[in-house]
């Protein structure tokens, strides 16, 4: 497992993928999505990726999800800023703020920060006009 134990639980990444790929993998889950308006910001060369086990467990014992709701200081964007804080990328939709990681097997995966589901698709009421991506 992928857990540094000394900085507060935090999930390391178990490897890297060129941008233009981590790039292309995104890309195309807007095509899919029939979403060709949203912007993907990818900070560095090399974007961190995640076995997809790894995430199970590290959300599992993190409690981010476990924070009481407060609508409009403790919502949606402040779920997903958070796990952005610890490792995962930040999405906005249309309806709502969630997060994202590319797995050791090249797939995207959607994290609901408020339950910490994983899907590979959105559902409709996180909304279907993705805003844009900010990676890690």
């Amino acid at each position: 497992m992928c857990f540094n134990r000394l900085f507060k639980k935090a999930l390391l990444s178990c490897g890297t993928l060129d941008i233009h790929l981590a790039s292309s993998i995104l890309l195309d889950k807007l095509e899919e999505m029939g979403d060709n308006k949203a912007e993907v910001y990818l900070p560095d060369h090399d974007i961190k990726i995640y076995k997809r086990d790894d995430v199970v467990k590290f959300l599992d014992l993190d409690e981010t999800d476990k924070i009481a709701f407060i609508a409009e200081s403790m919502d949606c964007d402040d779920y997903a800023a958070i796990l952005f804080g610890k490792f995962a990328g930040l999405i906005w939709t249309n309806a709502h703020a969630l997060n994202f990681f590319i797995s050791d097997e090249e797939t995207l995966w959607f994290i609901e920060p408020q339950t910490d589901k994983l899907a590979r698709d959105l559902e409709d009421w996180q909304g279907f006009d993705i805003r844009f991506f900010l990676g890690r």
